[in-house]
C-alpha cells in the first residue's frame, strides 16, 4: 500500500463543492436505505460491521459509473479524492442512521409514555423526571408513530416532535464534533509515530487508487466469486427453501449439559467470508491474540464453574478492559500529547500542525465548546454535575479504546454490549446514591453507548488516514464529514419519523425499533423497583479486566517477544467476537501459512483475493437488501 501515497502536498488540494453536493444526495439515499433495510425489513444489518456494507457498495457503484463516464464524458469522471470524500460522507451518516444509533435513540424518545401502564408504573416511577423537550409524552402523537397509517405533518405532530429532534440533533452534532477533535489530536501519534496499520481502510483505497487494475485482477474476482456465490445461493434459499443452503455462519458443533463444561455455553463456529477477508489485513500477532483470548475466555468460565464460582463476570471484565485499553493507548503517547498541550496554551510554535486537518488550538476549542453543550444538555435534563463528570470519564476512554482497536487491529466488529457507563455507575455506586433523576437521564443516554458498534470516532480517524494515505487533502474531507454530520442527523430524524408514521413502528417494521424501548426502560424499572447497592464482586470483575489489560500492555511494550496483545483480550471479553472468532482464526491460519511458505511476495499476490472476499459478500448482501426494499419483503442477511 505504500505505493498509494502521493507526492502532492495535502494542503494544495482544492474543495470541489459539486462533490459535496453529490455526497449530500447519497447521504440522504443511504440514510433511507439503512432505515428500510435494517429497521423495516430487518435484512442485512448494514452498519454492524466495522466496514459498513452500504458505504462500500456506494463506492463500488460510483467506481463503475466512473468507468462508463470515461468512455462517454471524461470531464465528468470523479477523481480518487472525490470518490473517497463521498465515501467518508456516507460513512458518517451511517454512524447516525444505523441500527445501533437512531434505531436505539428513537425508541428511547418515544417508547416510555406509549407503553406506560398501571402494571409497569413507568409514569409514576420516572415520568416526572423526563423533560418534555427531549422526549415525546403525548399518547395521541405517539399513536400514529407506533400504529402507522398516519402522517408526521399534522401540526400537533410537528409541534410535539420538534423540540426533541432539535435537542437530540444538537447533542449528536456536539458529541460527533468532540470526537472529531479528539481524532485530530490523536492522529499524528497513532498514524505517523506509532505507524498503526488501519486495516479497515485498505479496501476503499484499493478500489479507487488504480481502479482498472483492481477491477481486472483475476484473483480479486476469484475471491468475489467465492463469497458472492455463497451469498447468492443463500439468498435464493431464503426465498425458495428447496435450494441448498451453504451454512457459513453460527454453526453449533457441540453443546454441553454437564458441569463444568456447560459453563462454556454452546461451541459455535462461523466462516463469514468478509470477516476472513477483513482480518487478513490485521498483523498476525494481533489476529492471533483475538482468537486465542476468545478460547481463554471460554476456558475461564469452565475453570470458574469447576471451582464453584457462579460467575466470572465477563461483562464487568469487559468494562475494565476497555477503559484500561483507552487510557494505556493515550499513556503510550503521553510525551507527544504533553507537547500538544504546551503548544495549545503557549504562544510559541512548539509543534508544526500546519499539515493537520485543523490546527490543534481550533480542535481544542471545538472540543471545549462541544463539551460545554453536552454538559449543559445533561444538567438541564436532570443529571447531577458529579454524575456527568463520571459518565464522560468512563465514556471517552472506552471510545478511544474502540478507535485504537480499529486503527491497530481492524476487527470486523467491536461489540461492547451491556458494558455502558450507566451500568458501570450502578455497579460501582448503587442506585440509591445515584437517585431516580440521574438513573432516568442515564437511561436516555443508553442508546448512544448500548454496544458502540457504529461509533463515529473510528470512522473519523480512518477518514483522516485515507486523506493522509492518498494525499487527497484534509480540507475537503473535513468539510465533507462536518456537512454529512449536520445534514445527516436532521435528515435521518425526518426520514425515520416520516416512514414510521406511514408504516408503524410496531405494525410493519420488523427491526429492533419496536423492541429496544423495552430493553431500555425495563432496565430502568428494575433499578427503581429493586434498588441495588454497590456490588463488590462485580467491581472485582472490573478491576480484573482493568489491571490484566494494563499488564498485557506493559508486557507488549517492553518485550518484543511477548505474543499476547491486550487488544485481543479487550475485543473478546463480554460478548465480543462471539459470532466471528472462528472466522478470525481461519483468516489468521491462512495468512500464517502464506507468509511461512511464500513470504511477503506471496502475501502481496494473495491480497486481491481477500479483498474480493470482502467485496463479494458486501455486494451481494447489499443487492439482497435492495431487492427486499423494492419488493417489500425480508431477504437474506449476511451478518445475522
Amino acid at each position: 500500500m505504500s505505493k498509494q501515497i502521493r507526492e502532492t502536498p495535502i494542503s494544495q488540494y482544492k474543495i470541489r463543492f459539486h462533490v459535496l453536493a453529490i455526497g449530500l444526495v447519497l447521504v440522504g439515499i443511504n440514510s433511507y436505505w439503512i432505515l428500510m433495510g435494517s429497521e423495516v425489513w430487518h435484512s442485512t444489518q448494514l452498519t454492524i460491521a466495522s466496514l459498513f456494507f452500504n458505504a462500500v457498495f456506494t463506492l463500488l457503484v460510483l467506481s463503475l459509473v466512473n468507468f462508463v463516464l470515461q468512455r462517454i464524458s471524461p470531464r465528468l469522471v470523479m477523481s480518487q479524492a472525490d470518490l473517497l470524500t463521498v465515501y467518508a460522507m456516507v460513512v458518517m451518516v451511517s454512524t447516525i442512521s444505523g441500527h445501533t444509533m437512531m434505531g436505539y435513540l428513537l425508541p428511547a424518545i418515544e417508547h416510555a409514555f406509549w407503553f406506560a401502564s398501571a402494571e409497569n408504573e413507568w409514569e409514576q416511577l420516572f415520568g416526572s423526571y423526563v423533560q418534555s423537550w427531549f422526549a415525546v409524552k403525548d399518547r395521541e402523537v405517539l399513536r400514529g408513530f407506533f400504529q402507522g397509517e398516519s402522517s408526521l405533518y399534522f401540526p400537533l405532530h410537528l409541534r410535539t416532535w420538534l423540540p426533541p429532534v432539535i435537542a437530540w440533533s444538537g447533542f449528536v452534532i456536539a458529541l460527533w464534533m468532540v470526537l472529531l477533535s479528539l481524532s485530530v489530536l490523536l492522529r499524528k501519534q497513532w498514524t505517523e509515530n506509532e505507524k498503526l496499520s488501519y486495516p479497515i481502510v485498505q479496501l476503499p483505497i484499493a478500489m479507487t487508487y488504480q481502479p482498472r487494475q483492481f477491477f481486472t485482477n483475476r484473483w480479486m474476482w476469484l475471491g468475489f466469486a467465492i463469497s458472492g456465490g455463497i451469498t447468492l445461493i443463500n439468498g435464493l434459499h431464503y426465498i425458495n427453501p428447496s435450494i441448498p443452503y451453504l451454512n457459513v455462519k453460527n454453526q453449533t458443533l457441540a453443546r454441553f449439559n454437564t458441569k463444568p463444561w456447560n459453563a462454556m455455553g454452546p461451541f459455535r463456529v462461523s466462516f463469514y467470508p468478509f470477516i476472513i477477508g477483513l482480518m487478513f489485513f490485521t498483523p498476525l500477532d494481533l489476529s492471533f491474540s483475538c482468537w486465542f483470548f476468545y478460547i481463554v475466555g471460554r476456558l475461564q468460565r469452565i475453570l470458574g464453574s469447576a471451582v464453584g464460582m457462579q460467575n466470572v463476570y465477563p461483562f464487568e471484565q469487559s468494562i475494565g478492559a476497555w477503559v484500561a485499553f483507552g487510557l494505556t493507548s493515550v499513556w503510550i503517547g503521553r510525551r507527544y500529547y504533553f507537547r500538544i498541550i504546551h503548544h495549545i496554551f503557549s504562544r510559541q510554535q512548539l509543534i508544526d500542525d500546519s499539515r493537520e486537518p485543523i490546527k490543534y488550538q481550533l480542535a481544542f476549542l471545538i472540543a471545549i465548546v462541544g463539551m460545554i453543550f453536552l454538559t449543559l444538555f445533561c444538567f438541564y435534563a436532570g443529571m447531577s454535575s458529579w454524575v456527568i463528570v463520571l459518565f464522560f470519564l468512563i465514556y471517552f476512554p472506552m471510545v478511544i479504546a474502540i478507535t485504537r482497536s480499529r486503527a491497530e487491529i481492524g476487527p470486523p466488529v467491536h461489540t461492547l454490549i451491556y458494558v455502558d457507563p450507566g451500568r458501570t455507575l450502578v455497579t460501582t455506586l448503587g442506585t440509591r446514591l445515584l437517585g431516580p433523576a440521574n438513573l432516568t437521564v442515564l437511561t436516555y443516554l443508553y442508546p448512544l453507548n448500548r454496544c458502540f458498534r457504529a461509533n463515529p470516532m473510528p470512522s473519523e480517524l480512518e477518514a483522516f488516514r485515507i486523506a493522509e494515505r492518498t494525499g487527497i487533502g484534509y480540507r475537503q474531507m473535513l468539510i465533507g464529514i462536518a456537512v454529512a454530520i449536520v445534514f445527516g442527523i436532521f435528515f435521518t430524524f425526518w426520514i425515520y419519523l416520516h416512514v414510521m408514521y406511514d408504516l408503524g413502528a410496531t405494525n410493519k417494521a420488523r427491526g429492533w425499533i419496536g423492541y429496544m424501548g423495552w430493553e431500555t426502560f425495563n432496565r430502568l424499572q428494575t433499578w427503581l423497583v429493586h434498588p441495588r447497592d454497590p456490588n463488590t464482586a462485580e467491581m472485582g470483575g472490573i478491576a480484573t479486566g482493568f489491571f490484566f489489560t494494563v499488564f498485557l500492555m506493559i508486557m507488549k511494550v517492553r518485550f518484543l517477544w511477548w505474543p499476547f496483545h491486550p487488544g485481543g483480550y479487550v475485543l473478546t471479553t463480554g460478548g465480543g467476537l462471539g459470532r466471528s472468532w472462528f472466522a478470525v482464526f481461519t483468516s489468521w491460519l491462512i495468512k500464517f501459512i502464506i507468509l511461512k511458505t511464500g513470504g511477503v511476495r506471496l502475501y502481496r499476490k494473495a491480497v486481491p483475493a481477500f479483498m474480493g472476499l470482502i467485496l463479494g459478500d458486501y455486494t451481494l448482501g447489499c443487492v439482497w437488501s435492495i431487492i427486499g426494499i423494492v419488493y417489500e419483503m425480508p431477504t437474506y442477511g449476511v451478518w445475522h
